[in-house]
């Protein structure tokens, strides 16, 4: 005997596929990273370079050169003045000889001087293009212009990111040598929903982050620093292909993460999930399984095992998961309802008796759960309680489901549905939600009222629990 359950295929909670991983707060930066090379001893990513067309001197340059050190003692208008002298000049040796690099350097560095940092960016980029080895001057001008713009970024952030991204947008431009700015930025372009933008720029602070530039680095602030930056980059940039269907790059991500850091539960079972989306079903199961023969596991981490194994229809597998998270925290109402619905959808009955028992215990307002309990009821021959307990779901005032947990920097936020089965329309119900934290444990309760809709109706609602320590988990009364 089966019955018609409300949403069976889906699982009790919604499990963020990833946690949120930041750009930061932004703090601005001080320092640079650009060396000064010798040109006897450049290093290996440089030594790579095509050797290009060396820079020429000539009348142009010599005179461009002159006014730059003139506008750089200069103060204001002065500056500004001379600084169009220099581009006058630059220009003038662009045209007389236009595959001399240095003319366009020198012209870069005079829109730099005025402020028209795209203008700069076009110039130094020309000017690298023809000798590629220039970027041993150009790197150090240009990360003295990121910094500017890119402090001037973090100063509006995070309370108006729609002010810092322009400023972040021309530091990301005129130099790619630094992951912050594009990490800033990506964070940015991701609210927006510019999905395809920010992976790009999550892939962008990656390479710098792991390439030549932070091999390069001393400060060790700063390298610790660029770690940071490439572990949310990454963690942000699998998650955005995922959501994209992009599922065996972003298991290309996970699998990078896991290498570097084999602990990391979130980017192994987010790396399983990845697998099984691109149909790696075998993979994907393999390392479930290893997941599960781990003792380091939270509630959180079982939970998320499970529902991978659900979604790769391994049920028993996924029961399982389930029951160690339950096991660990027993008033975590998602650890045990997604126990009993694996436990019903692969027929395990005898097992799911007990457990049924103690979820509609638990979770006294679910219609699923007297579903699964009259089943198991059903199933060892017991009819009567079978039917005390369908009597008792048909007196029910209002059932309770589609509880979806939000984790956020400063507590969490529940939503769920109301559903009115007796009650006049418009009538209020109380309910009262102990949060538990990362390890089953209470850490504070909210009470909230909740008006009734027309019958068979849902109703939604939202309960916002403010605290510093993170939330794991919930579970309900009402008051009589």
């Amino acid at each position: 005997m089966n019955f018609r359950l409300r949403a069976v295929g889906a699982l009790g909670l919604t499990i963020a596929f990833l946690g949120g991983c930041a750009a930061g707060n932004g703090a601005g930066v001080a320092g640079g990273t650009a060396a000064a090379f010798d040109e006897a001893d450049l290093p290996d990513w440089i030594e790579a370079l095509p050797e290009g067309e060396p820079p020429r001197d000539n009348e142009h340059t010599t005179e461009a050169e002159i006014f730059l050190f003139q506008a750089q003692q200069a103060d204001g208008d002065d500056a500004r003045e001379i600084y169009e002298q220099v581009l006058e000049s630059a220009y003038a040796g662009i045209e007389a000889d236009p595959e001399n690099a240095q003319s366009y350097f020198q012209a870069g560095l005079a829109y730099l001087g005025l402020g028209q940092i795209e203008d700069a960016g076009a110039m130094l980029d020309q000017a690298e293009e023809i000798y590629p080895r220039y970027v041993i001057n150009t790197d150090l001008h240009r990360e003295e212009a990121w910094i500017d713009a890119y402090n001037a970024g973090v100063e509006h952030l995070p309370g108006d990111p729609e002010a810092a991204r322009p400023h972040l947008e021309r530091a990301h431009m005129i130099f790619q040598g630094r992951p912050e700015a594009a990490l800033q930025l990506a964070e940015i372009y991701d609210t927006m929903g510019r999905s395809e933008e920010a992976i790009d720029l999550y892939a962008q602070a990656v390479e710098v982050s792991t390439g030549p530039r932070a091999d390069a680095v001393e400060d060790e602030e700063l390298r610790e620093l660029w770690a940071a930056a490439l572990e949310i980059a990454r963690h942000n940039q699998a998650r955005l292909l995922f959501d994209a269907g992009r599922y065996s790059e972003a298991a290309q991500v996970y699998e990078a993460i896991t290498e570097e850091n084999p602990d990391d539960l979130l980017a192994l079972g987010n790396l399983a999930s990845a697998l099984l989306a691109a149909g790696e079903t075998a993979r994907a199961n393999a390392l479930y399984d290893e997941l599960l023969e781990r003792d380091d596991l939270s509630v959180q981490d079982y939970i998320s095992i499970g529902v991978g194994l659900y979604d790769a229809d391994d049920l028993e597998q996924a029961a399982r998961a389930f029951q160690r998270g339950h096991e660990m925290a027993p008033n975590h109402r998602d650890a045990l309802y997604n126990y009993a619905q694996a436990l019903y959808l692969s027929d395990q009955t005898d097992e799911l008796l007990p457990v049924a028992e103690r979820l509609v215990a638990l979770d006294t307002h679910n219609e699923n759960a007297r579903l699964f309990l009259t089943q198991a009821l059903v199933e060892a021959d017991r009819q009567d309680e079978a039917i005390n307990v369908l009597e008792s779901l048909e007196e029910l005032p209002f059932d309770l489901d589609g509880f979806q947990l939000h984790p956020v920097s400063e507590g969490a936020s529940l939503v769920a549905q109301a559903w009115n089965r007796t009650e006049p329309t418009g009538s209020e119900v109380r309910i009262v939600f102990h949060f538990l934290d990362l390890e089953g444990n209470e850490i504070g309760t909210e009470e909230i009222a909740v008006p009734l809709g027309e019958p068979e109706e849902p109703v939604g609602f939202q309960v916002d629990f403010i605290t510093d320590v993170p939330v794991g988990g919930f579970y309900y009364e009402v008051p009589s």
